[in-house]
């Protein structure tokens, strides 16, 4: 029932454990804690980061059983997701923050289910992989699906970030942080599974640092031992084609044509999403931009993006090529894998930036029930829009926490070393040696020219024969036979 006195609230907020008797009896003894007015202590409350809006409210109003769900306890709402609602919660044993999604009976229906989803988030969404954001937990709680979801801290989406950082990403960072990207996604698709909505939205970055503009207002950027995540892999729920169910305009400018006026899910549609997510980094701006839902639909539909080579041309003209190659309408004209964008992005990177990608390829599973690709509509074809290059700003120089000619330098930095060869450097411990074999080895030189010279001079004589002549002597007298009469000689 609804708490209207100071009492009466403390004594839920035991009973829901949203406080524990101990920090009850530590604000009872505050002497700046309001002992009257119900509303004066929420907001004390609420200042001192003791209690969050949503759970003071739902003390207030009675509403004790949103304070928790299953062994979760719920802080704070975090608003819609596809398919429910997302919330901030803490682990029930670890008590470190995750996100708690509660997902509708009805809100998949009619092209996809709430066992659908669960069964694609326990096939690909507990990969462990550093790339990847883990799925903790999914199951069904009083007849609610629900997902738990690890919450990373200090980090951010990259959309967020290219607004906030106010430039354009260097050409070799994008190519790393598509790298990592294409590593996870290659995880997925080799098992039979998608991702469904790759998008900067959903590739978090951390951690983070703060640098202040001069304007004096803090702006954050990645650190340079950032990385970066994929979020909400496996709950993808598969809806009808953009076209009959438009979803909000971070998502459709991501998405691959065949969606458009379909809802074929495959690996090819994943890639062009980070070929859209990289185009998003690299130029600025999306891919593909307008003014209302439809038109944007349109775009997608027909027009090809504009030449990202046109837009950054200080950015290398392969990875330009590449990533324009990525969004080619027709998923055939695509890069077929992910292997075979993470292998090719690997030399746009920096030296040892990434570790050294595989040799080969693991053959693609066999798709699962749960993650087959349905029927796709076919596209009707429409007349293709020529852009207009828009250049954009080039980053500052330490915009994005690096140097942005860090990739070039080390280029040429490689080069200089093949042309000269490298010498190595000496330490005392190894100067002083060297100067003792040196000397001894001067002193057997030494020696060995000084018994040349006494041979040749005849003052030594290598030679073993004994000099001193044989004297004669006498032969031997014969030896007399017994058998043989005295006085004859034979």
């Amino acid at each position: 029932m609804p708490s209207d006195s100071i009492a009466g609230f403390l004594d839920h907020a035991k009973a829901n454990r949203v406080l524990f008797p101990d920090q009850v009896e530590q604000l009872i003894r505050q002497p700046d804690v309001p002992q009257s007015d119900l509303t004066a202590l929420c907001s004390y409350l609420l200042e001192k980061g003791v209690l969050t809006r949503f759970q003071a409210d739902a003390i207030r109003e009675g509403r004790g059983q949103d304070l928790s769900f299953g062994s979760y306890p719920v802080i704070d709402e975090i608003g819609p997701c596809p398919g429910g609602t997302a919330y901030r919660a803490l682990h029930p044993a670890l008590r470190t923050p995750v996100v708690l999604r509660k997902f509708k009976a009805d809100a998949f229906n009619p092209t996809d289910s709430a066992p659908n989803v669960l069964n694609r988030a326990r096939l690909v969404g507990t990969f462990p992989h550093p790339n990847l954001i883990p799925l903790l937990d999914v199951g069904v709680y009083q007849g609610h699906a629900y997902a738990v979801l690890d919450q990373p801290v200090d980090s951010a989406d990259l959309g967020s970030l290219l607004k906030e950082v106010g430039g354009a990403m260097p050409g070799f960072l994008a190519a790393e942080y598509g790298w990592a990207i294409a590593s996870a996604l290659r995880v997925i698709h080799e098992r039979g599974g998608w991702h469904g909505e790759v998008r900067p939205g959903l590739l978090l970055v951390g951690p983070l640092t703060t640098k202040a503009t001069a304007d004096g207002t803090m702006r954050r950027r990645p650190a340079p031992n950032a990385t970066v995540r994929l979020a909400e892999t496996g709950l993808t729920p598969v809806r009808a084609s953009a076209a009959t169910d438009p979803p909000g305009a971070d998502v459709l400018a991501y998405l691959p044509p065949e969606r458009v006026d379909g809802n074929m899910y495959d690996p090819r549609g994943d890639i062009y999403g980070l070929g859209a997510s990289l185009y998003q980094l690299l130029a600025g701006r999306p891919p593909h931009d307008a003014a209302t839902p439809e038109e944007l639909l349109n775009k997608v539909r027909a027009c090809a993006p504009v030449s990202l080579a046109a837009i950054r041309p200080d950015v290398s003209g392969e990875l330009a090529a590449f990533i324009m190659r990525m969004l080619a309408p027709r998923p055939e004209d695509r890069p077929q894998t992910a292997f075979e964008v993470e292998n090719a992005l690997a030399s746009f990177c920096r030296q040892g930036a990434i570790p050294a990608v595989p040799q080969s390829a693991v053959p693609l599973a066999t798709a699962v029930s749960s993650v087959t690709t349905f029927p796709t509509i076919p596209v009707v074809a429409h007349a293709v829009a020529v852009p207009v290059a828009v250049p954009v700003a080039l980053p500052e120089p330490d915009g994005w926490g690096v140097n942005p000619n860090a990739f070039a330098d080390a280029q040429a930095a490689s080069s200089a070393d093949m042309r000269q060869p490298r010498r190595r450097q000496l330490s005392d411990k190894d100067k002083s040696r060297s100067k003792m074999w040196i000397a001894i080895g001067l002193c057997l030189h030494l020696s060995a020219m000084g018994m040349l010279a006494a041979w040749l001079g005849g003052y030594l004589n290598f030679d073993s024969s004994d000099p001193t002549p044989a004297t004669p002597t006498k032969p031997d007298k014969p030896t007399p036979n017994p058998k043989q009469p005295r006085g004859k000689t034979s």
